[in-house]
């Protein structure tokens, strides 16, 4: 599990959700980030009877949001932000601003269960009756015992190990796989969620839709009444989302998220997207073309980067290009970054562009895939 949502999140600053009922258009429908407003807010009203609450986070991200959905039967929320105190204070503090109260929450759906969507659970489970649904899925990012946690750490540390991670930056890595543990969920969803299951209390106006790639069971959810659609980290307006290959992933979880990209083309592009981060935004379309190209490029940069001479996890994201120089990521930044090279590395041996040679570390050639473009 990783927190962030891509290693090029370390360059984007801290920026503000537009003011109520704005919606941010420039041209091509993506925001760049010195166009984002400078003012920090706590929330905004995102539409009739939806307010967005921007819960804190320690990431250059700064928030991801929350929603509270008013319903026939009471308040549904979408994500709950991390847990902290001042996460908690906040969440309060927009649910108050959009004229609710916690005893008025009937239920919690999670678009995935990271903690920057998924913490506040425990509190949400110790202050209210409220349910918490998630797909499926999503278990495996889920450890209730001290035992797990600590399994799941041992997990990603053999995983660096298999990505060719040199020793001295291995040890590095290690030593912030702590504070991982620490935030690790530890709260089991009550309700199961899947793909077009209409989610309770909403009379079939909120609907789920699996979109695997970010995580296995991650979901958006389509608001028919209002023409909603609330993408979590499937899909942002300006960061591209983290897809990457690492322990309870999918085997090939690129794969799987642009499949799970092109059935969102089958929304409305009127719809408004509410996204996990950033801010809200339409042309759903458009962005998810730019999304669909960046992919292609990115599997040609690395099927390039291995044609001359990388071979392991670590050295082909060594060698790709990032938004900021690769030696200066920090740990958590580091293991998205090889966890995306990764997921491309698998897409690529599954399109049969590249060899893949198990071992520890595991190895990438494009010697086999050469002789068969050749037959």
């Amino acid at each position: 599990m990783d927190t962030s949502v891509s290693a090029a999140a370390d360059t984007v600053g801290s920026f503000t959700a537009p003011a109520a009922g704005t919606r941010l258009e420039p041209a091509g429908g993506v925001v760049a980030v010195e166009e984002a407003p400078t003012r920090r807010i706590e929330g905004f009203a995102a539409a009739d009877g939806v307010w967005a609450t921007a819960v804190p986070f320690p990431s250059p991200l700064a928030y991801s949001y929350s929603y509270a959905v008013r319903t026939a039967g009471g308040v549904v929320v979408v994500d709950l932000g991390w847990d902290s105190d001042e996460g908690w204070s906040a969440f309060q503090t927009g649910l108050s601003r959009a004229g609710h109260g916690l005893d008025e929450i009937i239920g919690v759906v999670v678009t995935h269960a990271h903690p920057d969507h998924y913490g506040l659970a425990r509190r949400i489970r110790e202050h209210t009756s409220a349910w918490i649904a998630a797909h499926p899925g999503e278990r495996a990012q889920i450890r209730v015992g001290d035992a797990e946690r600590r399994g799941r750490v041992t997990e990603i540390t053999e995983w660096l190990a298999y990505c060719g991670t040199p020793p001295a930056r291995l040890r590095e890595v290690e030593s912030e796989l702590a504070a991982l543990e620490a935030v690790l969920p530890d709260v089991e969803a009550d309700v199961d969620l899947v793909d077009g299951a209409p989610v309770p209390g909403t009379d079939g106006a909120l609907v789920a839709i699996h979109t695997p790639g970010h995580t296995t069971g991650h979901l958006c959810f389509q608001e028919r009444e209002r023409g909603l659609v609330f993408t979590g980290d499937h899909v942002l307006p300006k960061v591209t989302p983290n897809v990457g290959r690492r322990p309870g992933s999918t085997d090939d979880p690129l794969h799987d998220f642009l499949v799970s990209l092109r059935r969102l083309h089958d929304l409305p592009d009127s719809s408004l997207a509410l996204p996990g981060h950033e801010w809200s935004f339409d042309r759903l379309s458009h962005r998810l073309a730019v999304l669909e190209a960046h992919h292609r490029s990115r599997l040609d940069e690395i099927e390039q980067v291995v044609h001359d001479g990388a071979a392991t996890v670590w050295e082909v994201s060594r060698s790709v290009r990032w938004a900021r120089p690769f030696d200066s990521f920090t740990p958590r930044s580091l293991r998205s970054a090889l966890a995306e090279t990764y997921s491309h590395l698998v897409r690529l041996s599954e399109q049969g562009r590249l060899d893949r040679r198990l071992g520890c570390p595991e190895r990438w050639t494009a010697d086999g895939a050469d002789r068969a473009a050749g037959d």
